[in-house]
């Protein structure tokens, strides 16, 4: 008996020393320690979660305020690239920074560029026009003439690169806010003089050709098909009007009124062609 009884006190040693026995208060105490160190590692994990998307979130927050600045510091170059290669970015462009009065430097020193290799030429028309009138003239009414001339080519040079697109941003913006267009003047001002570099890019090109072809009147235009000696025809004028590039501007300037004044297709339609369609319209009915 005794030899069992020491036995049992030596098992009884060995489950308290290995922890195998335990008092029931404390082994409710372990499994409640438990449970909270699961909790609190769980906790953990999720503020590790919430910080990881966080970090996540503000990191595309960033590309996106990094984008929009390289947007607001685009280059002339990159602009002009974008409203020819993509339009719908162009205008997006054109919308958040108009750069209107930047295009309208470039567009006074395009006007000049334009006009100066033509001015041989213009002068050249109004001695032809001179020699070709009844009216016998004086060398002081001739230089005169070839004077006026000279300035009124350089006028209408500044007044279709400067004061037209300007002329038609309001007209424009007078048209949408008929419409029901809830865009504001500054924007829609910067989508009609950012569409109207392609009319510049245009004008450069149609010098090139002119000087090329030694034709004053050339244009990329239906009126090329007219037979010789109609260039001062009213219809060569109306066919003139309907240009690759102007219908090329309108377009990209329709993407613009669009996305500005938040228009459908129609009214945006209506807004960049009706003026464009109206004065082709006068054009016609006065052949």
């Amino acid at each position: 008996m005794d030899e069992l009884k020491d036995q049992n006190e030596k098992l009884e040693t060995t489950k308290v020393e290995t922890g195998s026995f335990k008092d029931p208060v404390d082994r409710e105490t372990s499994d409640f320690e438990d449970r909270m160190d699961n909790t609190e590692e769980s906790e953990s994990n999720e503020q590790a979660d919430s910080k990881l998307e966080q970090k996540h979130v503000t990191k595309e927050e960033r590309d996106v305020l990094h984008a929009e600045h390289k947007e607001d510091h685009i280059s002339f170059m990159q602009r002009l690239l974008a409203v020819l290669t993509s339009p719908k970015r162009g205008m997006k462009i054109a919308i958040k920074s108009p750069m209107i009065i930047g295009l309208l430097v470039i567009f006074v020193i395009s006007a000049m560029a334009i006009y100066i290799p033509q001015r041989p030429m213009f002068s050249k028309m109004t001695m032809m026009a001179i020699e070709n009138a009844d009216k016998v003239f004086t060398a002081e009414e001739i230089d005169a003439l070839l004077a006026g001339g000279a300035n009124t080519s350089m006028f209408m040079s500044m007044f279709y690169f400067v004061f037209t697109p300007l002329f038609k941003g309001l007209v424009a913006f007078a048209l949408a806010i008929l419409l029901s267009g809830h865009g504001k003047l500054k924007a829609t001002m910067g989508v009609v003089m950012n569409a109207y570099i392609i009319m510049l890019i245009g004008q450069f090109i149609r010098m090139v050709l002119v000087l090329a072809s030694g034709n004053p009147y050339f244009s990329l235009s239906p009126a090329m098909l007219l037979a010789a000696g109609q260039e001062t025809s009213q219809l060569f004028t109306v066919l003139s009007a309907v240009d690759l590039f102007a219908i090329w501007y309108l377009f990209v300037t329709m993407i613009g009124i669009k996305e500005v004044h938040d228009f459908s297709r129609v009214k945006a339609f209506a807004v960049a062609f009706g003026p464009f369609l109206m004065m082709l319209a006068l054009g016609v009915a006065g052949l």
